[in-house]
C-alpha cells in the first residue's frame, strides 16, 4: 500500500486557510466567498481546498487503497481500508501514516466502519465480507485498546474483545453507531433490520421483521429497486438494481438517526424503543418518524455517513454525506431543513463515512472518506471497466461559525 505524503505543505497550507477564514472571509460578501474555491500545486501532488460560507474543507490524507470511515482521537486518525483491508493510523496533524492496527485472529474481511468512543480505544465493524448466495458472511465488532507515545512516535494495540454475528440472519452489516451506555446498534441492510449489542456484548433483535418474504418486511428498514443515475457523467446502479435498505446510523439525546438508500432521506427512532419488551421488535418499528425526505425531483438519495458534534451540546444539526451528489449537508433535526457545507466532487468523489474529531485548540473538524464506488466495475454492473480516480482522498472539513 502506497500512500500520498505531503504533511509541511499540507499543515502550512491549512494553517493559512484558516487564519484567513476566522479572519477575513467570516464578513466578506457571500459572492466573494462562493468563488472561493481554491486549488494548489505542491511538489508531491495537487493540494484541494475549499472556502465557503458555512466550511473549510481540504484533502488531508490519500491512499492508493479504497476508503470508507475515518474517526480519530486528539492525536490520531483511524483509516479503513474496506479492499484490500486494513485500519491505517495516521497523525492527525500531518496526515503521514504511522502505523495500523493489528489484523485480528482470522483476518481483516471486510472492515467497514470504526468509532473513536475515547481516546485509548477504537472499534471496529467488520462486515465478514460482500453479501453472497453461497458464502456466509459473518459480521463481528473488533474493541482496540491502544497507546500513542507523543515522543518516540510509537503506536501500540490489543484486540481486547471480539463479538461475533455467528449463527445469526444477518446478511450484511452495514454501519454501527455506540449508544450513551456503551451498548451498540448494528444496522443490517440487505434483511432491513437493526441489532442491539448489549454492554456485556448480549446480541438481540432490536428492529427486526416478522417474515423474510420479500415484501414483508418494515418499510422504513428494509430494501427496495434501485432507480439508475448519472453521477458526473457516468451511469450508476447496483448489482439487480437492489437498493438496500438502513444503512448509516448517528444517535443524540436519545434519538436514534438513520438513512436509507431504498428511501432516501434521514429517519429516527426513540433508542429506548430499541429494547422496549412490551413490543416485538416489529412492533417497535411503529415509533419510527421521518426527519427529512428525499428530495422531490432526486430520483435517488444515500445519505451515507451521519454524525453529529457530540463536543458541542448546542449544536443538534445532523451532519451527513450526500454520496450520489457528492457532497456533504447538515441536517436541522427539527425542521428537516437542510443545507448544504461543501461540494467540491474532486474531494468528495461519492463520501460514504464521517466522523467529528474532538477539539483541539478550540478546532472540532470533520474528517471525512470518500470511497469512489460508482467507478468500480465490481459494484456498477453499468460500466465495464474500472473508472477510479486514485488516491482515495480523505478530507477534513471545519465548520465555520
Amino acid at each position: 500500500m502506497t500512500r500520498t505524503n505531503r504533511p509541511h505543505a499540507v499543515s502550512r497550507l491549512a494553517a493559512l486557510c484558516l487564519a484567513v477564514a476566522f479572519t477575513g472571509c467570516i464578513g466578506a460578501p457571500e459572492s466573494e466567498l462562493e468563488q472561493a474555491s481554491v486549488t494548489t500545486k505542491t511538489k508531491a501532488d495537487e493540494l484541494r481546498i475549499d472556502i465557503n460560507r458555512h466550511a473549510i474543507a481540504y484533502d488531508f490524507a490519500g491512499s492508493n487503497s479504497l476508503v470508507h470511515s475515518a474517526a480519530g482521537d486528539e492525536r490520531l486518525v483511524f483509516v479503513v481500508e474496506s479492499l484490500p483491508g486494513a485500519v491505517t493510523v495516521l497523525d492527525r496533524v500531518f496526515g503521514h501514516q504511522l502505523s495500523a492496527l493489528p489484523a485480528p485472529p482470522v483476518g481483516w474481511l471486510l472492515p467497514f466502519a470504526v468509532r473513536v468512543p475515547r481516546e485509548g480505544r477504537v472499534v471496529v465493524l467488520d462486515s465478514g465480507g460482500f453479501p453472497s448466495p453461497t458464502v456466509p458472511t459473518v459480521a463481528r465488532i473488533y474493541e482496540y485498546d491502544y497507546t500513542f507515545n507523543r515522543i518516540t512516535r510509537r503506536f501500540n494495540a490489543t484486540l481486547v474483545r471480539t463479538i461475533s454475528f455467528a449463527g445469526l440472519p444477518i446478511v450484511f452489516t452495514e454501519d454501527f453507531d455506540i449508544l450513551p451506555n456503551g451498548a451498540y446498534v448494528v444496522s443490517e441492510s440487505i434483511i432491513g433490520a437493526i441489532w442491539h449489542v448489549a454492554p456485556n456484548g448480549t446480541i438481540t433483535p432490536a428492529l427486526f421483521p416478522d417474515s423474510l418474504n420479500p415484501g414483508e418486511g418494515i418499510p422504513a428498514l428494509g430494501p427496495c429497486t434501485f432507480t439508475p443515475v448519472d453521477i458526473g457523467g457516468i451511469p450508476f446502479s447496483t448489482a439487480g438494481n437492489f437498493a438496500p435498505g438502513i444503512g448509516a446510523m448517528a444517535n443524540r439525546n436519545g434519538q436514534l438517526y438513520f438513512g436509507s438508500t431504498c428511501r432516501g432521506g434521514i429517519s429516527r427512532i426513540p433508542i429506548a424503543s430499541l429494547t422496549d419488551p412490551t413490543r416485538t421488535p416489529q412492533q417497535r418499528a411503529a415509533d419510527i418518524v421521518t426527519v427529512t425526505a428525499k428530495p422531490a425531483g432526486i430520483a435517488q438519495e444515500s445519505l451515507h455517513g451521519l454524525a453529529f458534534n457530540r463536543w458541542d451540546a448546542n449544536d443538534n444539526r445532523l451532519y451527513t454525506s450526500d454520496s450520489m451528489q457528492r457532497r456533504l449537508i447538515r441536517i436541522n433535526t427539527t425542521t428537516g431543513a437542510r443545507e448544504v457545507l461543501t461540494s467540491d466532487t474532486k474531494m468528495f468523489d461519492f463520501p460514504v463515512g464521517l466522523q467529528f474529531l474532538p477539539p483541539v485548540e478550540g478546532l472540532t473538524p470533520l474528517v471525512v472518506a470518500s470511497d469512489q464506488e460508482y467507478r468500480l466495475a465490481a459494484l456498477n454492473p453499468l460500466i465495464t471497466t474500472d473508472l477510479l480516480q486514485p488516491p482515495w482522498v480523505i478530507a477534513k472539513v471545519y465548520i465555520l461559525p
